[in-house]
């Protein structure tokens, strides 16, 4: 080859070097270019950790030149730990890993992302690569979602919030845990589809659900259903609220929302309804009761006078008829137990020890022989102040109650316990001593679920038609009204036992004196003003008194008694609770102007005393009870 071709040669292969050199510097400039743009720091570190090489350093750092510093400086030491095992998993497989750290940036620290790669020379490794990212914002955003997601969910288990979504594209129902337990059904068995929740429907509500789910959706507002369902046997009721889920463009993707479980709120106003029906109940009696009591106040004495002269063949008749009025009256004084905003009783004087006997004796003839009823210590209730019939019901109550309870038991244990007990009352300061009247049964006993509603109203566990749900309540009720309680223990497989406790009166001997004496004298001549609207009432009373040996002034309004009475001034007044006119309270306010100690005795059919009255009866009354009120209000 010539020296000319040589060098023809020669200037070809500088050519391509100068051409190669200026692509490499034009891919330096473009690699310079792109690691001084790039968001993300570019480091080269030695194997030990040394920094070798840094594309850029954050704003403040220009005074200080990193390159030769270690890369654990930068990071707090509780974050050292996580770094070595990054590089070292890259140093022993030669792969890219990833890490996320807590770096420190200008004092403050910092989240950072950092991507690890291998430097090889010559196949062997020689250093690291690290692209770090700072991603604070990002951790910020992440952190708020996570506390929002939080909150979120304390909020909806604070409200009892099941929520759900349904993907309407794909047709996917998700159900969170909550909502799954809601509905007594396991995560793996959660509908997945809208036909598998519709499925999960009563027949009666499928078609009205699905209608509501198409209108949400060519509506797009969904609007608040009320869904009834059968939770492991117990109906629930459930509201479903919720939303349209719409994407970017507007349209339809689905629904989003959640459950809250109504049943206890339906409860609720179910037991305000029942509250409402009693009480509507109780107003209908009270007005039933004052008419209808009336009524029998102008039977039951004249009952009692015709009897005195009747023959002796029809005397123990118009006697039973007197009785059956009052038996009368008192199922109309039953249902007003519930109606009075404080329930009272009328409480003549009448030993608890007949009212048992007579309870015991309709109880041996009526109950099956196979149930053997025993009684003892009844001698112990001579001397209590009762409602007689009223605490004959009660009593019947629970021994009724007690009957249905031994069904089905072998005869040899089917037995009535009926035990009298006098003990001191619960700890309290002047209380008095109790009688305790306690009704033990053999029979099957209750669940503590069954033994804490046995006396609420219209609760039974009888089939329909044979237990109203009022015997026990009504008992409850007239205990209290006597200033006493009624309780109930029970034990499955062992029996039941209803413990009445009632307060001794200490009254009750004086006024057993009282009622035990000859009416006929009870009179002695004093005055008694009787002031009632209802003619047949008015003077079957007065007559009871004259016989009585009362002086009597009647007068039909509280107008013409206040003048009746300043004509003729009277020892005691019996004054209607309820009349035309002025209220019986002015006509008392006025009849104490005349005379300040003047006793009163309100007279109602309504089971209310009347405010400031010396004392009270209801009506219908018998002859022996008005003429002790009356004997006990002139007396003191």
């Amino acid at each position: 080859m010539t020296d000319d071709a040589e060098l023809e040669l020669l200037r070809k292969r500088v050519a391509a070097l100068e051409a190669e050199l200026g692509a490499l510097r034009d891919d330096q400039a473009m690699l310079r270019t792109v690691l001084e743009t790039t968001p993300a720091f570019v480091l080269r570190v030695s194997l030990d950790g040394e920094i070798t090489f840094i594309n850029r350093l954050t704003p403040g750092y220009e005074s200080r030149d990193p390159v030769g510093t270690s890369i654990y400086s930068y990071a707090p030491p509780d974050q050292h730990e996580v770094m070595r095992n990054a590089f070292e998993t890259t140093r022993r497989t030669g792969e890219v890993t990833s890490f996320e750290s807590i770096a420190l940036s200008l004092g403050k620290p910092a989240w950072y992302w950092t991507v690890v790669g291998p430097i090889r020379q010559d196949g062997q490794l020689v250093g690291l690569t690290l692209i770090v990212t700072n991603i604070t914002r990002v951790k910020n955003v992440e952190l708020e979602l996570l506390e929002s997601r939080e909150r979120l969910r304390t909020a909806l288990d604070a409200g009892n919030v099941g929520v759900w979504r349904w993907d309407s594209v794909r047709d996917v129902v998700e159900w969170d845990d909550k909502l799954c337990a809601m509905f007594g059904v396991a995560p793996a068995e959660a509908p997945r589809t809208r036909e598998q929740f519709l499925a999960m429907v009563s027949d009666d509500q499928r078609e009205s659900l699905r209608l509501h789910i198409e209108r949400a959706l060519s509506t797009g507002v969904y609007l608040d259903y009320e869904l009834r369902a059968d939770v492991l046997g117990e109906v629930r009721w459930f509201v479903i609220k919720g939303g349209v889920v719409r994407d970017a463009s507007g349209a339809v993707m689905g629904l989003l929302g959640g459950v809250v479980d109504d049943t206890m709120r339906r409860r609720l106003m179910e037991q305000v309804r029942e509250a409402q029906k009693l009480d509507a109940l109780g107003q209908l009696t009270a007005g039933v009761a004052h008419n209808f009591n009336n009524m029998l106040a102008a039977v039951v004495p004249a009952l009692e006078l015709a009897a005195r002269d009747a023959r002796p063949d029809v005397a123990p008749l118009l006697i039973e008829a007197k009785h059956t009025a009052l038996r009368a009256a008192e199922l109309i004084k039953q249902l007003m137990l519930f109606s009075l905003p404080e329930p009272r009783r009328p409480r003549r004087f009448e030993s608890l020890e007949g009212v048992l006997e007579r309870a015991l004796s309709l109880c041996r003839s009526t109950f099956g022989r196979e149930i053997a009823i025993d009684a003892t210590g009844l001698e112990l209730a001579a001397n209590v102040l009762v409602d007689g019939l009223a605490m004959e019901q009660a009593v019947l109550n629970v021994l009724i109650n007690a009957r249905d309870a031994l069904r089905g038991v072998d005869a040899p244990r089917a037995r009535i316990d009926v035990t009298v007990e006098e003990r001191g009352a619960k700890a309290r300061q002047g209380a008095a001593r109790e009688l305790v009247v306690k009704v033990h049964d053999t029979g099957s006993g209750m669940d503590e679920k069954t033994r804490a509603r046995v006396f609420e109203p219209f609760f039974t566990t009888k089939p329909i038609g044979q237990g109203t749900g009022l015997g026990l309540s009504t008992a409850w009720a007239t205990a209290r009204a006597h200033k006493g309680s009624l309780t109930c223990d029970s034990t499955p497989g062992v029996g039941t036992t209803f413990s009445f406790a009632l307060p001794l009166d200490p009254t009750s001997a004086v006024l057993r004196a009282v009622a035990s004496a000859d009416v006929a004298a009870a009179g002695r001549g004093e005055v008694v003003l009787v002031i009632e609207d209802e003619g047949a009432v008015r003077e079957a009373v007065a007559t009871v008194l004259r016989k009585a040996g009362y002086a009597v002034i009647t007068a039909s309004s509280g107008e013409e008694g206040v003048r009746l009475f300043r004509e003729r001034p009277a020892a005691v007044v019996l004054l209607d609770h309820s009349m035309p006119g002025q209220p019986p309270t002015a006509t008392l306010a006025q009849l104490r102007e005349l005379a300040p100690k003047l006793p009163i005795v309100s007279f109602s059919g309504l089971g209310t005393a009347l405010p400031g009255a010396t004392a009270h009866l209801d009506k219908p009354v018998d002859s022996a009870t008005l003429l002790v009120a009356i004997r006990g209000a002139l007396s003191g």
